[in-house]
């Protein structure tokens, strides 16, 4: 297999020297170096590479960030840290002990959430018994022999899922026992979903928005719910599994909104089509506000609007424009979970952009929580910009 064993995949092959002044950022344990701090073109060929400042101080080991844009290396040991298959295990049994002790009451979690666990470039899901690896870089390949087997000799995974970020369309490769056959069924508190580990978003699930989804259920009982951009209706599950009256879920892939039909069916709901409606969220808010509707709750969990900084204003835009329709569907008194997964827009982008929305609707929107990921989503404090999802609780009036 391409990922088969090297003699070494751990030993350095190269130093990479910081241009003077460069190296304040690693010196403070950030992860990311990009192209335009070092010194000279990065040697070419496979394996982690010392980098050192501009005079020669060792600064750590990093891997090559094979995989476009100007993130050029990502820290994996600092300083006189060593980079090991002993390394790499601690790590993912330090993360695995994280999530044990954070009680999660799911069948499915992070186990490995990339800068927040020390290992940048890497996730790891976990679906039962089931691993699901996403690898954001090439560089991470020579080490999956390692992962393995930290994965199943240890933590007690039947299966291993290889998910290559950097490779769009390219199918999903089993790497230990076998694929899952089916969607899985997880628990999430009260609440049981299929998550379609090969063909699914994400990793299956959107894992980070457990807690939010948690959330929403705990205030939606009496009230009717609109789930825009509903994926597999999780957050339409929660709100009915917390008592809501009614959810509608919105969203424009077909495929999702049977899956969340089938979720409706597993937890025994009653299904009505016209609480799936396949559409544009911006085109269907809009037809909802011009036919009067209002909602108790209203959901607003986009894609990444913004992937690349030339994407920025676009973005905003498309996050002010939502969230006016959206405000405008909010039942006096009623409340909005809005949300942005792009990296990209800050928190106070985001709430910026949602004070437009507001000032337009004509509005008065005050918000309740700052809300994120959840525990098994953990940030660095030395790379805070790692935490994507932003989401705001929101009174209406």
């Amino acid at each position: 297999m391409r990922w088969a064993a090297v003699s070494d995949p751990f030993a350095c092959v190269a130093t990479v020297r910081l241009l003077p002044g460069r190296d304040a950022a690693v010196r403070r344990r950030h992860p990311w170096v990009y192209r335009g701090a070092i010194a000279g073109p990065i040697p070419t060929g496979d394996g982690p590479v010392r980098v050192a400042a501009s005079d020669g101080v060792l600064l750590g080991v990093a891997l090559r960030g094979g995989s476009g844009g100007s993130l050029a290396l990502r820290m994996v040991a600092f300083g006189e840290q060593a980079w090991s298959a002993t390394t790499l295990r601690e790590r993912l049994l330090d993360a695995h002990r994280l999530r044990v002790a954070l009680d999660l009451a799911a069948d499915a979690y992070r186990l490995v959430h990339a800068e927040g666990d020390a290992l940048p470039g890497l996730v790891i899901d976990r679906y039962l018994d089931v691993a699901v690896c996403e690898l954001y870089e090439p560089a991470w390949e020579p080490f999956l022999p390692a992962m393995r087997q930290t994965l199943v000799a240890e933590l007690g995974f039947a299966s291993v899922l290889v998910r290559r970020a950097w490779r769009r369309g390219v199918p999903i490769e089993c790497v230990h026992g076998t694929s899952p056959p089916a969607p899985l069924v997880v628990r999430e508190g009260s609440v049981r979903m299929l998550a379609d580990l090969l063909h699914g978003q994400k990793t299956g699930l959107f894992l980070d928005q457990r807690e939010n989804r948690r959330r929403v259920g705990a205030l939606a009982r009496g009230k009717t719910v609109l789930n825009l951009f509903a994926y597999s209706g999780g957050f339409g599950l929660a709100a009915l599994a917390g008592g809501a009256n009614r959810a509608i879920n919105v969203d424009t892939s077909g495929a999702a909104l049977e899956l969340a039909r089938e979720n409706w069916a597993l937890n025994g709901l009653p299904i009505r089509e016209e609480d799936f409606i396949l559409g544009d969220a911006f085109a269907v808010t809009r037809d909802l506000v011009a036919a009067g509707e209002r909602f108790g709750v209203v959901v607003v969990d986009p894609p990444a609007f913004v992937r690349r900084k030339s994407e920025l204003a676009g973005g905003l835009r498309g996050y002010k424009d939502i969230n006016l329709q959206a405000l405008r569907l909010v039942s006096p008194g009623g409340l909005l979970l809005t949300c942005s997964c792009s990296a990209l827009v800050s928190e106070v982008q985001f709430a910026q952009t949602l004070a437009w929305a507001a000032a337009d609707s004509g509005r008065s929107v005050r918000v309740l929580e700052r809300r994120g990921a959840g525990a098994d989503h953990p940030v660095s404090v030395f790379c805070p910009e790692a935490a994507h999802l932003k989401a705001f609780l929101c009174h209406v009036v």
